[in-house]
């Protein structure tokens, strides 16, 4: 009987590892992706930058909130209409997903110096006659709200990946932006899968929520650190800061690079001058704005311009 007993258990343990192991990727992945977004905050003062974290924030919600309590309700509580309980629970977090999808249309129609609403009509139009097809002559499935998010989501990536190609603006640097544009449509691409036969293979869902993590927070991670100094930190208005605080030419540059969020090698590299000499000048601007390090004086700049 005990035997019995253990083998059941490690049969148990056995079928709900990939589940596990995929939801601790997860929340790997969520730490790195926070990590970006609060590293860069005061940095990247751009709005562009600000919808993106507003879409990978929601969609985090969203991923917890709906996919993964669903997930582990159907998965690990036995009780009567679990299943029901599970896909209510996973319902209830669509407008969490609808959000940051609006936020991702925001991003891109802002890089690209473009209107949002044009986008937002589109999407919405072709997404409810999507919807509205797939109601009609579709294949009835268990959660036909998560189905219609999925047909949300993927004309969204569309949109969005035909703004990339289209628009002129250089937005990310050293060749980036096909490298973006592939990680925008696989985000995409992979909410077809709803619609397959890979539904029914035993660890689909714990297949598919990883990838879903991992290509949306690439993207938003791609973008945070090749995007163009223009989208991302307009450029300063420093005269009256540099006259109160006698800072110098050379000094202002290297306050710029600070402010920018740059290491001291690479502000060397910028200016072709010694990291020593970057210290050297760094220290005599700490000195002359009573600051004690670089954070300090980035938030002292950002007061000055009104956007502390």
């Amino acid at each position: 009987m005990f035997i019995a007993t253990d083998i059941s258990l490690m049969t148990l343990d056995i079928q709900g590892l990939p589940l596990w192991a995929s939801f601790i990727l997860c929340l790997s992945i969520t730490a790195g992706g926070l990590l970006v977004l609060f590293r860069f905050r005061q940095t990247r003062t751009n709005s562009s930058f600000h919808y993106l974290q507003y879409f990978l924030i929601l969609l985090y919600v969203y991923g917890y909130y709906s996919l993964w309590s669903g997930m582990l309700l159907s998965g690990f509580m036995e009780m009567d209409n679990v299943e029901r309980v599970a896909t209510l629970v996973a319902q209830m977090g669509a407008p969490f997903f609808l959000i940051s999808l609006a936020m991702l249309l925001l991003w891109v129609s802002r890089i690209q110096k473009r209107p949002a609403t044009p986008a937002l009509i589109v999407t919405i139009g072709v997404s409810t006659v999507a919807i509205v097809a797939f109601i009609l002559w579709g294949e009835p499935l268990q959660d036909n709200v998560r189905a219609a998010c999925s047909i949300i989501a993927l004309i969204t990536s569309l949109v969005v990946v035909g703004a990339l190609v289209t628009g002129k603006q250089q937005i990310v640097k050293d060749k980036g932006r096909p490298l973006l544009i592939a990680l925008t449509a696989a985000a995409g691409l992979i909410h077809l899968t709803t619609f397959t036969d890979l539904t029914a293979y035993a660890h689909y869902d714990s297949v598919f929520v990883f990838y879903f993590y991992l290509l949306n927070t690439a993207m938003v991670v791609l973008y945070t650190y090749q995007a163009t100094d223009e989208l991302m930190q307009p450029q300063l208005s420093l005269d009256d800061f540099l006259n109160k605080y006698g800072i110098s030419k050379r000094e202002a540059d290297i306050l710029r690079g600070i402010y920018a969020g740059k290491t001291n090698q690479e502000i060397a590299n910028q200016l072709f001058i010694s990291l020593q000499t970057v210290k050297d000048h760094s220290s005599r601007i700490y000195q002359k704005t009573f600051v004690k390090n670089r954070a300090q004086l980035t938030t002292l700049v950002r007061e000055s311009q009104g956007r502390g």
